[in-house]
């Protein structure tokens, strides 16, 4: 029988949500059929959806009982296909190329076949996708290796199925409550793609799959509650920081670096070739000013009055490339962190605590190596002769920032460092720096949990002093390399953008906020360019080699010019490294910004704070731009029905929400 001429009651066979269904004529039109299904339903299909088996006629006085002659149709021929080998016919065929129809594939099987065996082989081989492919009517025996690639397929999918039933059953018992009694070994490995799915949301490489799991076990497919499962677990904790992982930023250090530092360490007598041009500057006052939780120390500052009524003032750098040398386990660690950094709870150092923190450290009353800058100067101020080199120095003192600030009325060597470096900053000023002390506010989370808000005014005469002094290391230093044609990574900026500020303001902030936001983009380049907001022809970094590794860099590269005339890097090799740089540290900025600002909404929500003051920084039709100056928070508030708000005028504000993890901060105009 063909598919042109179809008498109505032929029982027929074709495929409906990817099974196969059996069903009797009951009426066509053109090529359309209507039809009876097994399941006593009525559907109009086209006559090209019919599968080959075409028969018998069924001769029934009621719709019951065609119904039931079908189930009875559908189970008979159900029962053949159980029997049938579709492997072992695959393997008779496989190799012998061409298209077989329904019909041709039974005669393999059976001599001259009826319908039903017709019907129940297209059921085998439609039930098990593995050996043959369904096209236009026939079946194409596929080749072994796609079989092969079929049974690996199958393998994945049944393995994937059994983790989604086992991930939804353990998801319904962990969740919204809290569990943490350990990870089953049977779920770890969901557990890590729900990880994934928290980190990268719609990007993570398990989404599909998390997709599934959290759609069966009835979860909204949000990846801050996936954020909450794996706290509610124990996996994370509460204020896990998840821009770590999303960055990709090693909080450890690797094996190899660690046994690198314990050979460090057994060596008793550390060597140095440069030792025997080092001179013994052991004996001179050298002091350390740095914050109270700094334990890094890489700069300490000494003053000598001289008898011509000068001043020899030394900035002493640790001498930290006299260890690592370059491409050598610990090299290699720094340069794929490029910067240590500071967090509110934690801090990830560029360098291994033992070598930051000990080897290198400008503890007191240590010898240390350095590289000393030597600078005679006369009480103007003016820089009469500037000395680098290699030294030997003992820090006698060891001074806060608040320590300093405390005595520098006190004492004349603190009082005279501070006199200098308020004339180095007003020369600088002279060449159009920008000198713009725009306060911060630092949260730091104590060992019990608690927060407290440290404010840095980096005007205070101790940050000035250390400031500037550092300040005129850096700049010799790019001169340095510049007049001895060594190649450097020099510190841009270009000009400001200009801005009239129409506005009047009463808070000194918001001159500085808006000073802030003209300055441009400091950038990294192999080739000497201005430094606008500092005032400087141009610009290095070498005063933190213990914390940056641009620092660390150009140390070695004085250090290499210096035992042999010849510099270390290439101009190509440090062009490459900025390309490196320039890919870490933008995230390493934005990851110290935003996780500051998360301890400082905690610190908000843990002291209860519901009232403070804003300053308006700009505004539009639809929001108000605001600072909190005293927590240095910027925030947007709607505009709604607020009237009679001007720019620079300090308003009180209600905190509405604060959401930490989602940056949330809402407030209400008072």
């Amino acid at each position: 029988m063909s598919k042109e001429e179809i008498p109505n009651g032929t029982v027929v066979e074709f495929l409906q949500d990817q099974k196969i269904q059996t069903g009797v004529v009951i009426g066509s039109k053109n090529q359309r059929l209507l039809i009876l299904t097994e399941n006593n339903r009525e559907i109009n299909i086209s006559k090209s959806r019919l599968l080959e088996a075409l028969g018998p006629e069924l001769n029934a006085s009621n719709r019951s009982e065609i119904v039931t002659k079908l189930q009875e149709i559908g189970h008979h021929r159900q029962e053949i296909a159980k029997k049938i080998d579709v492997e072992e016919l695959w393997n008779f065929l496989e190799g012998e190329g061409g298209e077989f129809t329904a019909r041709e594939l039974a005669e393999f099987i059976y001599n001259d076949p009826e319908v039903h065996e017709i019907a129940a082989v297209q059921r085998a081989i439609l039930q098990n996708k593995l050996f043959f492919q369904y096209k236009g009517g026939v079946f194409i025996p596929r080749s072994k290796e796609n079989v092969e690639q079929k049974i690996i397929q199958a393998k994945r999918e049944a393995e994937k199925e059994q983790k989604l039933q086992v991930g939804v059953e353990w998801l319904r018992s962990v969740f919204p409550k809290v569990q943490k009694k350990g990870i089953p070994e049977e779920v770890k490995d969901i557990v890590s793609r729900i990880q994934d799915f928290a980190l990268h949301g719609t990007n993570s490489i398990h989404y599909p799959f998390i997709k599934e799991l959290f759609k069966r076990a009835e979860i909204n497919l949000d990846p801050q509650l996936a954020l909450k499962i794996l706290i509610n677990i124990g996996v994370w904790k509460e204020d896990e920081n998840i821009l770590i992982y999303q960055y990709d930023i090693p909080r450890n250090f690797s094996r190899e670096a660690q046994e690198f530092v314990g050979k460090l360490e057994k060596k008793q007598e550390h060597v140095d070739p440069l030792d025997e041009y080092r001179k013994d500057l052991s004996n001179i006052p050298a002091i350390t000013i740095d914050g109270e939780e700094t334990k890094d120390i890489d700069d300490a500052l000494s003053i000598e009055k001289l008898d011509d009524n000068t001043y020899r003032v030394g900035v002493h750098i640790t001498d930290v490339s006299s260890y690592i040398k370059n491409n050598d386990p610990l090299d290699k660690e720094a340069r794929s962190r490029m910067t240590s950094i500071y967090l509110p709870d934690e801090k990830i150092p560029m360098l291994p605590p033992t070598i930051s923190e000990g080897l290198c450290s400008l503890i007191a009353n240590q010898i240390k190596r350095t590289i000393s800058f030597i600078f005679t100067v006369d009480p103007e101020g003016n820089i009469l002769a500037t000395e680098v080199l290699p030294t030997f120095i003992e820090v006698k003192e060891r001074l806060t920032y608040e320590q300093a600030n405390a005595l520098i009325e006190k004492r004349e060597d603190l009082k005279t460092l501070y006199e200098l470096s308020q004339k180095l900053q007003q020369q600088r000023q002279e060449k159009g720096a920008l000198i713009m002390h725009v306060p911060e506010v630092q949260a730091i989370v104590r060992e019990d949990g608690s927060i407290y808000l440290k404010r840095y005014d980096q005007d205070m005469p101790a940050q000035t002093t250390v400031s500037e002094w550092m300040i005129a290391a850096n700049a010799f230093m790019a001169s340095f390399f510049i007049k001895n044609e060594i190649p450097a990574i020099y510190r841009c900026q270009g000009e400001p953008r200009e801005e009239d500020i129409p506005y009047a303001s009463e808070h000194p902030l918001f001159y500085l906020c808006h000073k802030r936001r003209m300055l441009s983009r400091a950038e990294l380049s192999v080739e000497p360019n201005k430094h606008c907001s500092l005032g400087l022809d141009c610009y290095v970094s070498i005063t933190s080699p213990i914390r940056r590794y641009t620092d660390l860099v150009l140390q070695r590269q004085y250090r290499h010019f210096l035992t042999t005339g010849k510099p270390l890097y290439s101009l190509e090799e440090l062009d490459s490294l900025i390309t490196e740089m320039n890919a870490i540290l933008p995230k390493v900025s934005f990851l110290s910004r935003k996780w500051n600002r998360y301890w400082i909404f905690k610190y908000l929500k843990q002291a209860k704070v519901q009232k403070c003051e804003a300053l308006v920084l700009d505004q539009n039709e639809r929001v108000i731009n605001v600072i909190l100056p005293e927590y240095m928070l910027e925030a947007s508030i709607l505009k709604k029905n607020i009237q009679d708000i001007r720019v620079g005028q300090i308003i009180p504000v209600k905190i509405e929400k604060i959401n930490p993890r989602e940056d949330i901060l809402r407030l209400q105009v008072l």
